[in-house]
């Protein structure tokens, strides 16, 4: 009610406005035979002439003429008025309840698509925090046997049913015809050649919905085909991403451990009788053949406690380290070696 009169304040008013209009209508008429029966009343009990006072409290009580008719017709015009408004009120809120209960819908849908979204989604990721690359390739590949089982046994199940509903069909139908044929058979000739082009055209829509669904299929078919095909290209790739990780992490262990062997033995062969400070720190850059030999060491990017002589024993220490020892695997020969070098 109150949400009535906060969108029609107007309405309202202007009904309270005519209410209180008929209310003194109705008054006034009904004010009018009592105000007679007082005067007459006062005159019959004081036949004495009445003093000032008490005519000045008689004059009030005037008396109106008040059409019934014209109250009537304002009557009826403000009942049909009323009518009116609450008609409208009664359709307004119908439309207004309906529009609550299509809004409180369509909220509950969203609800409901966003929980399976998430629902989704939280499952999607589990699933990708819980299972390693190469489970995930062996659970996938079972996978793969189960659907193709689970899909071959649907497929056999699926024919089973179409055949029994076939042959069900065709009894049916077969029995239909017969006792078509039957009853075609007492009507004139006229009556069996259209029955008869009635049946070629029926067969003609049977093959066309046979046509239609081995068509149907094959397509199905063709998806399922090219999904696995889909699928497998992925486990490969992801499989050939692994493999290739792993021989970069083993070629990064093994120049390590290449790099560290050369800085060994150089250190090994490292002769100086000059005081030299511990220090001292320098890049030795080597260049060497494939069977170790050097063939020329630089000396970069030293610190301030590398002497001359540091220097020159360093690159001493390099020479006297021929041949260098030979990469474990073809790939990790540089011919151009740089690393830190210190006593």
């Amino acid at each position: 009610m109150i949400g009535f009169i906060l969108r029609h304040p107007m309405a309202v008013f202007l009904s309270v406005l005519l209410h209180i209009i008929l209310v003194t209508l109705l008054a006034i008429e009904w004010a009018e035979p009592d105000t007679s029966m007082k005067v007459s009343s006062i005159k019959s009990e004081n036949p004495k002439p009445s003093t000032t006072s008490e005519i000045r409290q008689i004059e009030p009580l005037k008396t109106f003429a008040v059409d019934a008719s014209l109250v009537q017709e304002k009557l009826e015009k403000i009942r049909v008025q009323e009518e009116a408004r609450k008609l409208e009120s009664q359709l307004l809120e119908a439309k207004t309840q309906k529009e609550r209960e299509r809004l409180k819908e369509l909220q509950k849908r969203q609800k409901i698509e966003q929980e399976k979204a998430e629902k989704a989604r939280k499952q999607a990721v589990q699933q990708r925090a819980e299972t390693e690359a190469e489970r995930r390739k062996t659970e996938l590949e079972r996978q793969k046997t189960e659907e193709a089982k689970r899909l071959a046994q649907l497929e056999r199940s699926k024919a089973d049913a179409e055949k029994a509903k076939a042959k069900e069909a065709k009894k049916a139908a077969e029995k239909a015809e017969k006792e078509r044929l039957k009853s075609i058979e007492k009507s004139k000739q006229a009556e069996k050649t259209r029955l008869l082009e009635e049946k070629k055209k029926l067969a003609l829509e049977k093959e066309n919905v046979a046509k239609a669904k081995e068509n149907e299929a094959l397509k199905q078919a063709q998806e399922k085909a090219k999904a696995a095909a889909a699928l497998q290209s992925q486990l490969d790739e992801e499989a050939s991403a692994q493999r290739k990780a792993q021989k970069r992490k083993q070629l990064v262990s093994l120049r390590e451990s290449y790099i560290s062997a050369i800085s060994a033995k150089v250190r090994d062969n490292w002769r100086t009788p000059a005081r030299i400070s511990s220090k001292a720190v320098c890049d030795l850059q080597i260049i060497q053949t494939p069977k170790g030999n050097v063939t020329s060491v630089k000396i970069l990017n030293c610190n301030e406690f590398a002497t001359k002589q540091f220097k020159v024993a360093a690159e001493k220490a390099v020479y006297r380290s021929e041949p260098l020892p030979k990469p474990p695997v073809k790939e990790l020969f540089e011919r151009e070696i740089t690393f830190k070098f210190k006593p």
